[in-house]
């Protein structure tokens, strides 16, 4: 262990032996935890999914977009629309002549999405559920839900400008308005008007998005029909520290096992400046929890921009670079 890291375990090491032990039965709940039957994962996941805000709004949503060739749909962060409107078209059936599409202006969001949505259907992914992003693809013939950011579907639209693959587009974030998401607007309304124009089968776009000028985006697609979401609202209390820290890893990692011991169960976030910082911090977290140099053993997953390390069933850290 480098030096740097090994006056930070010892400095930290009082408040990891009360950590540790509260959490001494963490390898054995991590065990049972991995040979919990598929069966109890999915319906786990499904009474999460139905507690969901945009859950109620199934049906309405589902009739919608059969009904309307555009739909915009602005719903609140948290309402769930990003992994939920997607499955709900799958369920209704509406991946039957083509692939149900939905973008994202970042891969990491389009490849841990995929994840979760996966993880929610029961499937693996790549199979019915799958992403693609620049040099990463996970579809298979079997693909019917698509992940994929802004520039890939572009990128499909060159050879195939009519996106004879696809069903349904979702235009996922469209308040972000790059320049990506603006050229797509452009592209799939003219793929959707050709395909109708030579009677081919019609192409259905949604649009959704947290904040949205929803007035202007119906009108640039044809009187699109807006359908509100309302979202989930928690309290939030913002805390600042007392003095400025010199050693702002140091006082995360603290901070970090300070939340673990004295607050309920819950998640804990913490985003770094880069990658290297989230790195330190998620290696000295499980040195301390775990007492294991090498971290042997860890549940532990890397993807792009993202370091994730599971504590136990119910308390995560999650480290997010920016």
């Amino acid at each position: 262990m480098p030096s740097a890291k090994r006056n930070l375990y010892r400095s930290l090491s009082e408040v990891g032996d009360r950590a540790q032990n509260e959490n001494g039965n963490f390898a054995q709940n991590e065990h049972k935890n991995a040979f919990r039957s598929p069966s109890q994962a999915y319906f786990t996941l499904r009474k999460q999914r139905q507690n969901l805000p945009i859950y109620p709004a199934r049906q309405p949503l589902i009739a919608a977009i059969r009904e309307q060739q555009n739909v915009i749909v602005v719903g609140e962060t948290g309402s769930g629309k990003t992994t939920q409107i997607p499955q709900f078209l799958y369920e209704a059936k509406m991946a039957k002549y083509g692939l149900i599409a939905c973008t994202q202006p970042r891969r990491v969001a389009a490849v841990s999405v995929a994840h979760r949505v996966a993880r929610e259907m029961g499937v693996k992914l790549g199979e019915q559920v799958g992403y693609s992003v620049r040099f990463d693809d996970s579809t298979s013939p079997k693909t019917k839900v698509k992940y994929m950011t802004d520039g890939m579907l572009l990128r499909e639209a060159i050879s195939d400008p009519l996106l004879r693959n696809y069903a349904v587009v979702i235009l996922d974030e469209a308040h972000e308005r790059t320049v990506h998401t603006d050229v797509l607007f452009g592209v799939v309304k003219s793929a959707q008007k050709t395909r109708k124009n030579q009677g081919e089968r019609p192409l259905k776009i949604v649009v959704m998005s947290a904040t949205l000028q929803a007035d202007e985006f119906s009108q640039y697609f044809d009187g699109a029909k807006v359908l509100y979401v309302q979202g989930r609202q928690y309290p939030v209390k913002i805390m600042y520290t007392v003095e400025p820290q010199v050693d702002y890893i140091h006082a995360a990692l603290i901070t970090v096992m300070q939340l673990h011991q004295e607050e309920p169960h819950g998640y804990e976030y913490l985003g770094a400046t880069s990658e290297y910082p989230a790195t330190i911090v998620l290696d000295l977290t499980a040195h301390i929890f775990l007492k294991n140099e090498d971290c042997t053993g860890i549940n532990y997953r890397e993807w792009p921009g993202i370091l994730k390390f599971s504590l136990n069933s119910v308390n995560e850290l999650t480290y997010l670079s920016n």
